[in-house]
Parts: structure tokens; C-alpha cells; sequence
């Protein structure tokens, strides 16, 4: 049996023992749960979780952290003066010409190739029809009627899927479009190569608030760009203004006319 001595000495050799905390790095004591210095439990599913990540590198969620990472790898929008595509407006006249075109075949259906024939036969005796031919003909005319308006209506349906397709985008640097919808095209315009642009608004437009920016550059692919029926054109108007003179003063381009 051990005297009271030893025992007070295998006391103090214990007490003496420290390790090191894995999310802080401090001394601590050996049979310590908790760290004094940054709270932390040394004990249990928390423990388990914060120990995986390392002293330094910890998160308290890992789902965050995982998110972060996604953050950082993705590029950042910040340049990204302005966005957007242009509006349905666009299609206002081709949307006016359908519904024309479409009022004429509905009205083509709604009129009887009978009534026409008891018109013709007033005028012209001689023409004898049996009315079973009337309908026959009748039939076939509605059927194509109703064929030109599923054309029309299917036309103008295209028109605005690729007027949507569209998409600009102005940074700093550059002008950027995309369009197509099976095949996508993508080009773009350094701003330092614009050298004017103008703003063009009638009434209608103004009162829909849309407006089409025409700009003039020296890129011989696009001489002449439009950005075409979109919304908020005067911000866009003065963002390519300012861009383009910035742009101008950063590559000292000086535009001769």
C-alpha cells in the first residue's frame, strides 16, 4: 500500500499533465472537458464534428462552410453594370398584323359557303351546285382556315421565345449578347470601341416605358448595335456613357471623327 507521501506525489504529477486544445492550440489539463480559454467541449459529437476540420480551419456548420467554398468558386457579378432582355413590346406591330390576319380567316369561318352560293346563283342562274358539294367545299375552307390561324398564332409565338431569347449585358470592360435557341451565339464589343450612341423614344414607347439605345462603334463586326425595346434605357443610357468614357481614359483612345 502506498504511502500518503507517494500518493500526494502521483497527485501532483497528474495535475502537472496538460495537452494541447484541438480547436485553440492552448495548454490545457489533461483530464480538462472544456477549454478554458475558448470554451470549447474536448467531449462528444461536437468534438467528433469540429476535430474533423482542424484547429484552424474550423466552421461552425459545415453546410457553411461547404457554401462559402461554392461562393468563392463562383464568379462574382459585381462588375455587372447592367442586365437585361428586351421587352414583348417589340412585337407590338407583328402582334397587330396577326390579329388582323387572324380576324380575316375567323371571319372566312364564320361566313357560309351556302350564302354565298344563293348570292351567286341571284346573279347567275346558270351555276347549279348540289348542296352536298357546297358542304364538301365548305368543310375544306374552314379547315384551312383554321390552319392559317394556328400558323399565325404559332409564328407569333416563335417571334417572342426568340426576341426572349436575347439577353445583354454591359460591365466595364465590355457589351456582351447572347441570342439563339438551339444554337446560341455569343459576341461582345469592348466599350473603349464605342463611339456614340443615342437614345430613340416615340410616345408609345415613352408611355411603356421602353426604348431602344443605338450605338455607333468601330468594331467592323457590329458597326452599328441596338440595344433593342428594353427597360430602363436611360440608365442604360448613361451606364454606356460613363463606361465608354472611362474606358476611353483607361486605354487613352481618342475617338477622331
Amino acid at each position: 500500500m502506498p504511502r500518503s507521501g507517494e500518493s500526494t506525489h502521483v497527485v501532483q504529477r497528474l495535475q502537472r499533465r496538460t495537452k494541447s486544445c484541438p480547436f485553440c492550440a492552448e495548454e490545457i489539463r489533461y483530464e480538462a472537458i472544456k477549454c478554458r480559454f475558448c470554451g470549447e467541449f474536448l467531449h462528444g459529437d461536437r468534438t467528433a464534428t469540429r476535430t474533423r476540420y482542424g484547429p484552424s480551419d474550423f466552421h461552425a456548420d459545415p453546410e457553411g462552410e461547404e457554401s462559402d467554398r461554392n461562393s468563392v468558386d463562383e464568379p462574382a457579378d459585381d462588375d455587372v453594370l447592367w442586365c437585361g432582355r428586351p421587352s414583348l413590346f417589340a412585337l407590338t406591330g407583328a402582334a397587330v398584323k396577326t390579329a388582323i390576319f387572324v380576324a380575316l380567316c375567323w371571319a372566312v369561318v364564320k361566313v357560309r359557303v351556302t350564302q354565298v352560293a344563293v348570292y351567286v346563283d341571284a346573279y347567275l342562274p346558270k351555276l347549279n351546285i348540289p348542296s352536298e358539294r357546297l358542304t364538301q367545299i365548305e368543310a375544306w375552307i374552314d379547315l384551312g382556315a383554321m390552319a392559317l390561324i394556328a400558323v399565325a398564332l404559332l409564328a407569333l409565338l416563335w417571334k417572342m421565345i426568340v426576341l426572349k431569347s436575347i439577353y445583354y449585358e454591359v460591365t466595364p470592360d465590355r457589351i456582351e449578347w447572347s441570342r439563339g435557341i438551339f444554337d446560341r451565339h455569343v459576341d461582345n464589343i469592348d466599350m473603349f470601341r464605342v463611339v456614340d450612341l443615342k437614345l430613340r423614344r416615340p410616345l408609345w414607347e415613352c408611355l411603356l416605358g421602353i426604348g431602344t439605345v443605338r450605338l455607333t462603334t468601330t468594331d467592323e463586326s457590329d458597326p452599328h448595335f441596338d440595344f433593342v425595346k428594353v427597360h430602363g434605357c436611360r440608365d442604360l443610357y448613361d451606364i454606356v456613357k460613363k463606361a465608354g468614357l472611362e474606358a476611353d481614359r483607361a486605354h487613352n483612345v481618342v475617338h477622331v471623327e
